[in-house]
């Protein structure tokens, strides 16, 4: 008699705890808060406003998407809020290679393979070099020519320091065999307005930062760090081609805290795919901002991002050394 009414007290529980159960699997559960490690109107920032802006428009979501700007420290502030939500499904990021060269620099305690979890990488961004259009510089070449005539006495702005538009700079000056004064600014859309404003001579500019200021031929792009001339710019010159030997670009994507719940990852692995598939996706933001589409996710993700150790490694061991 006492074992049934423990069986029984037991399957009640059972049946009472089940629906809560299903209620904690299911996800997403509550808002969730989309961390931009940059300052409004940067590259990172268009991105996640463009991922969560077709996310809303195709109603994918069941809980509200709230990007929050957590700005400074060239993007260690941002980083490692996420980070310090370890476990937590609820909150992910935009990614930039800063994701691996933080730790490489000291800046964050863990990289993608330790600290994150990859969700995808969603684009490859080529860097240029951009002015405003009454720049008297017409050519890489004439900013290389009064460059050298005047060494550090050119300004070039860039997104932090140590990052990708500091380390461009940098193999631009090797490569070219020139010295200029990099200055560095809060994000991307800071320095597009430096440029604009005439407080800069030139700028580190991903596409997507400069374009309006293109179309509106209020600037131009004087040459790209790629290895071929870009499909929908064809008239922007290599540096390479220039004579001035060097490549360097920006992986994009989106990341969340280590030791996410398997159920949110393959929900936003799901919902990422769907945003890349979209007409707007690849019209509004890939073809418009001159970049190379990818879907990396996984193994291909962090393959990826293992090999960009070596080659930040070098590059910030370098542009240290020269700062001596």
């Amino acid at each position: 008699m006492q074992v049934s009414r423990i069986l029984a007290a037991s399957a009640a529980a059972f049946v009472m705890l089940a629906p809560a159960a299903a209620q904690a699997q299911k996800y997403p559960a509550r808002p969730v808060e989309v961390v931009v490690p940059y300052a409004p109107g940067g590259g990172t920032d268009n991105l996640m406003r463009m991922i969560t802006g077709i996310i809303d428009e195709n109603k994918w979501s069941p809980v509200p998407l709230n990007v929050n700007n957590r700005a400074g420290g060239s993007g260690a502030i941002g980083y490692n809020y996420l980070i310090n939500k370890k476990g937590d499904p609820h909150v992910i990021a935009g990614a930039t290679p800063m994701i691996v060269s933080g730790k490489i620099e000291g800046r964050l305690p863990g990289n993608h393979r330790d600290a994150m979890t990859i969700l995808m990488i969603v684009a490859i961004d080529e860097l240029m070099l951009s002015v405003r259009d009454e720049s008297p510089f017409k050519t890489i070449d004439d900013f290389v020519k009064a460059a050298r005539a005047k060494p550090g006495g050119l300004t070039v702005g860039g997104t932090a320091t140590l990052t990708e538009d500091h380390i461009f700079t940098h193999l631009f000056e090797k490569a070219a065999n020139i010295q200029v004064k990099y200055v560095p600014f809060n994000s991307g859309g800071e320095v597009t307005t430096a440029l604009m404003g005439g407080h800069i001579d030139a700028a580190v500019e991903n596409p997507n930062e400069i374009v309006s200021q293109i179309e509106a031929k209020k600037a131009r792009n004087l040459a790209v760090a790629a290895r071929k001339r870009l499909t929908d710019a064809p008239d922007v010159p290599t540096f390479a081609e220039r004579g001035y030997e060097f490549y360097w670009e920006q992986m994009r994507g989106v990341v969340g805290p280590a030791n996410m719940d398997p159920a949110a990852v393959k929900w936003w692995q799901d919902t990422l795919k769907k945003v890349v598939a979209t007409p707007k996706w690849q019209k509004d933001y890939i073809k418009r901002n001159l970049l190379t589409p990818t879907d990396w996710t996984g193994n291909e993700a962090n393959k990826y991002l293992d090999g960009l150790n070596s080659k930040y490694e070098q590059a910030i061991k370098s542009l240290k050394a020269s700062a001596k």
